[in-house]
């Protein structure tokens, strides 16, 4: 049997800022990592950095996730084996000025467990010395945010946030509940290092009490999916454009926006709130469904377009894909989505990500509002695993 390599930290007390080994070393800050080996294949070496609040899967063969390493190596002169790795865990809940920033940027929010800090440094083997930091990844790596003992179960409307220091506000991050040893975790699915809250977020709007997207509303906001429009109030029927929602699925599925780039789109202009966004959606190949050289962002997003960008969403995360065949019968309007968005729509109906907008109505061409947006982030992201 191919059992993972794991490195068990036992926490030793004293300070509450531990850092794992360099290569091999074994003891850093009060923290002793034990190497249990049972493996056929390197590349499917997970090793288990853990502390009492917080714990880090890490791929043995980290350096083949780490963009833009090769070019960091060159303009240092070093080759892949005059580098090691420094993961560092550091618990941050007291940190005042993060806590001041939560309290602002997600005001219902109630913190659970510890505020924890992950990163990697990249080390020169031989002089010590720190050459670059990995702040993302091209994997979605795991990390485990232990909850207090006393909570028994979490509660529907959680989510996990992390910190951008340079915009000073909490994002999107894919996580689910996962119980171990008796203690309920926040396990986080992320391509990026930083800070990580995981927090009870009640989050409700006043106009949303009798709509029929309400749980999927509450339930994205809670998470960070989307936000309010302002006075306590989500404006569900309100139109969606292809620049919101591409910026939302972008998020949604946790990546990165790309920065420096040039704009893939004539209309597509530097400096605009959207901008990183298409460009990260474009590289991705989310946006199959735009024709020509203009992107056209206020332009309201279709439901057979939004049940494109969805599929290549779906796509991108390889999720398997039963063959059985899904009927589009019982909507009326069938003759009506454009015959490339067909396959598309077929696979959202059959995911139940999608459903018509009646009982026999699709409305292929209609505009897709907030609450629809909500509903089908939220649905996608349960079938790929990503959230509860």
């Amino acid at each position: 049997m191919c059992v993972h390599p794991t490195y068990v930290a036992k926490y030793l007390g004293g300070t509450r800022h531990s850092s794992s080994l360099i290569r091999t070393s074994a003891l850093f800050h009060q923290v002793v990592f034990v190497l249990i080996v049972s493996v056929e294949r390197a590349a499917a070496f997970i090793i288990d950095f853990k502390t009492p609040y917080a714990s880090y899967q890490v791929p043995v063969d980290l350096a083949s996730l780490i963009p833009g390493l090769t070019d960091l190596l060159a303009a240092n002169h070093l080759k892949p084996q005059d580098i090691s790795f420094k993961v560092t865990l550091t618990d941050k809940s007291d940190d005042k000025d993060i806590l001041a920033a939560f309290a602002s940027g997600v005001p219902e929010g109630q913190v659970l467990g510890a505020i924890v800090d992950l990163r990697t440094d990249i080390i020169n083997t031989k002089t010590r010395e720190v050459v670059g930091t990995a702040n993302s990844f091209s994997k979605a790596l795991t990390r485990m945010i232990p909850m207090p003992k006393n909570i028994t179960g979490m509660s529907e409307q959680w989510g996990v946030f992390r910190y951008n220091e340079t915009t000073k506000k909490f994002n999107f991050v894919p996580a689910r509940a996962v119980k171990a040893d008796d203690v309920w975790n926040a396990s986080i699915h992320s391509y990026f290092n930083g800070v990580f809250i995981a927090a009870q977020n009640p989050v409700s709007f006043t106009d949303v009490k009798n709509h029929w997207g309400k749980p999927y509303i509450q339930l994205a906001a809670a998470k960070g999916l989307v936000e309010g429009v302002g006075g306590g109030l989500y404006d569900p029927n309100r139109s969606v454009t292809r620049a919101e929602f591409t910026a939302m699925l972008v998020r949604a599925l946790g990546r990165d926006i790309s920065t420096g780039d040039p704009a893939p789109y004539d209309d597509l202009k530097q400096g605009v709130w959207y901008f990183n966004e298409v460009v990260k959606a474009k590289e991705l190949g989310l946006l199959d469904f735009v024709s020509g050289t203009q992107f056209k962002p206020d332009q309201p997003l279709t439901r057979e377009e939004m049940a494109s960008m969805l599929a290549a969403g779906i796509s991108l995360e390889q999720l398997p894909i039963t063959k059985e065949h899904m009927t589009l019968n019982e909507y009326k309007d069938m003759a009506n989505v454009n015959a490339a968005f067909l396959e598309d729509v077929r696979l959202m109906v059959k995911l139940n990500i999608m459903t018509g907008t009646s009982e026999d109505t699709f409305s292929p061409k209609g505009e897709t509002t907030r609450a629809q947006a909500a509903t089908v982030f939220v649905r996608m992201l349960q079938i790929l695993g990503m959230i509860d």
